[in-house]
């Protein structure tokens, strides 16, 4: 049994596996980069999905998820409505939408002692309002390490602050991680 798993980037591919080992899933992870117009179009996702499943046989469900960017969160649930079901009726395994708040920096944003175990106990972190409802979180953790005289990298930075996160301090500034915590949690519990 294992979790099939596409990402948009090497960042994500490096850290929404972390996340979801944190959140509790123990079993093995089978994880794809895939461009996002691809994860909108069904006729593309299906042809991951098919070879991602012909390469690992004990893939039970699968997860793409999908960053916000420019659309809020609603607005993007609402895009993948279609692909999601049209994917489900070809698919021989569960296949569903996340949608990763604008980007994963806004959920790694959110969790401030995660941010001050990578940047030192003294770092000083001022981020106003929900990191969640930054148009560019990335660009909020490139200032807060700025502050504190480093610079982000998020193929390198992304992953060490997964690895610090707690899920629950994320999920209570968070709906998009919120529902991400269900989902995984659902995957686990064979739903």
């Amino acid at each position: 049994m294992s979790l099939g798993l596409f990402v948009e980037g090497q960042s994500d591919r490096d850290t929404i596996p972390i996340l979801i080992r944190k959140i509790g899933y123990r079993r093995a992870i089978r994880c794809r980069v895939v461009e996002r117009g691809s994860m909108l179009s069904a006729d593309r996702m299906a042809r991951y999905v098919h070879a991602l499943s012909d390469q690992h046989p004990d893939i039970t469900c699968m997860l793409i998820c999908i960053d916000g960017d420019e659309f809020t969160p609603d607005q993007l649930r609402r895009r993948v409505v279609q692909p999601q079901r049209q994917l489900n009726r070809t698919a021989s395994v569960p296949i569903g939408y996340v949608v990763v708040d604008r980007s994963l920096e806004g959920w790694l944003a959110c969790d401030e002692g995660a941010l001050r175990a990578v940047l030192g106990p003294r770092a000083r972190i001022r981020i106003t309002g929900n990191p969640e409802s930054h148009r560019e979180p990335a660009e909020v953790l490139r200032r807060v390490f700025r502050d504190n005289r480093k610079r982000f990298v998020k193929t390198r930075h992304d992953p060490l602050i997964a690895q610090r996160v707690s899920p629950s301090a994320i999920a209570a500034r968070s709906a998009t991680f919120s529902e991400f915590v269900q989902t995984v949690e659902g995957i686990d519990r064979g739903r």
